[in-house]
This record gives C-alpha cells, structure tokens and sequence, in this order.
C-alpha cells in the first residue's frame, strides 16, 4: 500500500514538472498489471536535441511525459 502512495505522489510530480516545462502529457491503459517509474534521456547528435521521458505505472495506467530540449 505504501508502494502504491509513493508512485501516486511521483505521478503527482510528474504532472507538476510537465506544467513548468510545457511537455506533453499521456496517459495510457497498459494490458497487464504493472508498477513502477522511470525516466529516461535521449541525445540526438544530428539535430543537437535531447529528449526527456518521465513515465509512472500504476496498477494499468501508464503516465508519461515527454518534452524535447535544443542544445547549442
């Protein structure tokens, strides 16, 4: 249960951190049962831009948030 709190208040997090970095928000059903969080950041050489993935699994739903970052 106290697993469950946790990943409810980085959810909250997430939601919170999209709002200051104007990212894009989905939530999505997950077919199975699934728990967790993770976030992850991509480097495109070419383009110089970096993208960021916030994701937190709740039982079936999924909440991701992504946003692209330019480099110079």
């Amino acid at each position: 249960m106290i697993s469950i709190a946790l990943l409810l208040l980085i959810a909250t997090i997430f939601v919170f951190i999209s709002n200051q970095v104007q990212a894009d928000v989905y939530i999505q059903p997950i077919i199975g049962l699934m728990f967790g969080a993770l976030y992850s950041k991509d480097r495109f050489e070419e383009e110089s831009l970096v993208q960021h993935t916030l994701q937190c699994c709740i039982g079936v739903i999924s909440l991701t948030v992504i946003w692209i970052e330019k480099k110079e």
